[in-house]
């Protein structure tokens, strides 16, 4: 299959990916996502439990939205491959990864080779809106934390929908946005946000809820997990070893990637800070393809 990137946000994207991998993966390993801890629990100070809070996000998934074990999987926005080689691994779900990033999906690839796992889990530079995957090629389509940088959010509803066969699941957990009016602050913080992660704009859980249902998904069911994802950004935990180098680091840095790069290490204080003003939330939704015999939800 061929790539069908063409759209600005698309290529912005795609090389925000390609310049900051090295970055993601020696921060956060093979997950490019954020982590999940229990209420109270408090993060290590050296950052050694980040790889059981992101491998933990996961499960955590797969079993909100019950994904069955052995299932063919679509993983929209599969960065590295973790979470994808989860599931070809304990679950034995065959995976088709697609990513904008073609050095992503490179690495994804060399991961499942090194894991045994290359067999079930292939990863693609391609378009999410734009696989050319046939109808009801899939039995799960999975999103987790690609949602954001996709501007046609009911586009992917209806993709989803026609990729899934009848029955299907749909899993996406997603970085969000608080429902109902921003102040001029909150909005300055968000447009911050959205600058420096690449993103179009975010949407509430309540609108990605309503999306599903308007697309045709029935069983359609969110959860609230801010709480439990917000130790992600915490100072002491999230470290990044570049800023302690210093200014002339961040300068060589930008001159070496371009300016673009600089946005990875912005999005830290601005996300802690979203989370601690609820303005910024983070859930999960799940859904399920209707079979032909099911009446639609009301």
């Amino acid at each position: 299959m061929e790539p069908t990137i063409g759209s600005g946000l698309n290529t912005a994207v795609e090389r925000y990916y390609d310049i900051t991998l090295d970055l993601y993966e020696d921060l956060w390993g093979e997950h490019v996502h954020h982590g999940f801890w229990d209420p109270g629990e408090v993060p290590g100070p050296d950052g050694a439990d980040r790889h059981a809070a992101t491998d933990r996000l996961v499960r955590e998934l797969v079993d909100y939205a019950a994904v069955p074990a052995g299932s063919r999987v679509l993983d929209v926005g599969c960065g590295i491959g973790g979470p994808a080689l989860h599931l070809a691994g304990a679950l034995g779900c065959t995976v088709e990864g697609v990513t904008l990033s073609a050095r992503q999906a490179a690495r994804a690839n060399e991961k499942a080779r090194a894991a045994g796992v290359a067999e079930r889990a292939r990863f693609h530079q391609l378009d999410a809106l734009g696989t050319g995957y046939p109808d009801e090629s899939f039995g799960v389509v999975w999103a987790l934390e690609s949602l954001m940088h996709i501007a046609d959010r009911q586009g992917f509803f209806a993709e989803a929908l026609r990729l899934l066969g009848p029955g299907g699941t749909l899993a996406v957990a997603t970085w969000s946005v608080r429902d109902g009016e921003l102040d001029e602050d909150e909005r300055e913080l968000v447009r911050q946000i959205l600058l420096h992660q690449v993103m179009p704009d975010f949407s509430s859980l309540e609108e990605h809820e309503r999306l599903a249902r308007a697309a045709g998904f029935t069983d359609v069911a969110t959860v609230d997990w801010s709480g439990a994802v917000a130790n992600s950004w915490d100072p002491g935990f999230a470290q990044i070893r570049e800023f302690e180098r210093g200014p002339a680091a961040m300068r060589d840095l930008a001159r070496e990637r371009g300016v673009d790069v600089l946005g990875f290490f912005h999005a830290g204080p601005l996300m802690k800070k979203g989370f601690d003003t609820g303005v910024i939330t983070y859930g999960a939704l799940r859904a399920t393809k209707p079979r032909p015999d099911s009446r639609p939800e009301r």
